[in-house]
């Protein structure tokens, strides 16, 4: 791989991004982004993803289902995705997770789809992106993301993916062998909780992502985010670390997806 900065978590096969994949990758690449992780939620998304990637060492791919995605996927869908973890781009499943923040009504579909997931990723020797998202008054959705990974281990860990939860949950997911994900938010002025928990994460446990299009650093908060925008957030691990991190970070994704070119 090209020593230059990499976007974990990129959803640049969904809309509004897949539209413009071309012109979003030819900036990504002059701002100095060597590798994209394309998250893909839907059968659709792998099969746009494919259709501009496949066989292109600049992209990777992470299938799974999102949380909030699973009352429009049925079975025969679940089954389609689950054939691509044998793909030699894929290289996660994700995201998955908890997300109680809009619609907190099927919990336990939710809990049930993450273990599902996780015993896939078991199955496939493939480590797991995690979405997690609170309710609105700040509970739950961590605690039983924690909770599961205790009664069903990851085995090849995975990546809590745009951190932003407490100084405590990130040492107990960092004991357990995860890794975190930064984004834009560590660059807000807003963002001092996400700036103590990269406070409290070894440097070889940190992945750097856009989450495109959402959560655009700065100096492009408020834009439409895409994987050039990583290139900022790799500057201001840079900042804090007082070195280069280029290197770093892409040991950290190298360790973690053992299947990236």
């Amino acid at each position: 791989m090209e020593l230059g900065w990499i976007d974990s978590h990129a959803h640049i096969a969904s809309d509004p991004l897949f539209e413009s994949f071309d012109e979003i990758v030819v900036r990504a690449q002059e701002m100095g982004i060597t590798k994209i992780n394309i998250i893909c939620g839907t059968l659709a998304e792998i099969e746009q993803a494919l259709s501009k990637v496949e066989g292109n060492p600049l992209f990777d791919l992470s299938v799974g289902a999102h949380p909030m995605e699973l009352n429009a996927l049925d079975e025969s869908e679940l089954k389609a995705m689950e054939a691509y973890y044998t793909h030699p781009q894929v290289v996660c499943v994700g995201e998955i997770g908890i997300d109680y923040y809009w619609d907190d009504s099927y919990k336990a579909h939710q809990e049930a789809m993450l273990i599902r997931q996780i015993e896939l990723a078991n199955e496939y020797e493939l480590p797991v992106a995690i979405h997690v998202r609170n309710e609105k008054d700040g509970s739950s959705a961590i605690d039983d993301v924690i909770r599961i990974f205790k009664e069903h281990p990851v085995n090849h860990h995975g990546v809590i993916h745009c951190y932003t939860d407490s100084v405590e949950n990130a040492k107990t997911l960092l004991d357990m062998g995860f890794y975190l994900g930064f984004g834009g938010v560590v660059t807000f002025k807003n963002g001092q909780n996400v700036r103590d928990a990269l406070e409290v994460t070894p440097i070889n446990r940190i992945l750097t992502e856009t989450d495109s299009p959402y959560l655009a650093p700065v100096p492009m908060r408020g834009k439409q985010n895409e994987p050039g925008f990583v290139s900022y957030v790799g500057k201001h691990m840079n900042n804090h670390f007082g070195k280069d991190m280029r290197e770093q970070l892409q040991e950290n994704y190298k360790r973690l997806y053992t299947k990236t070119q």
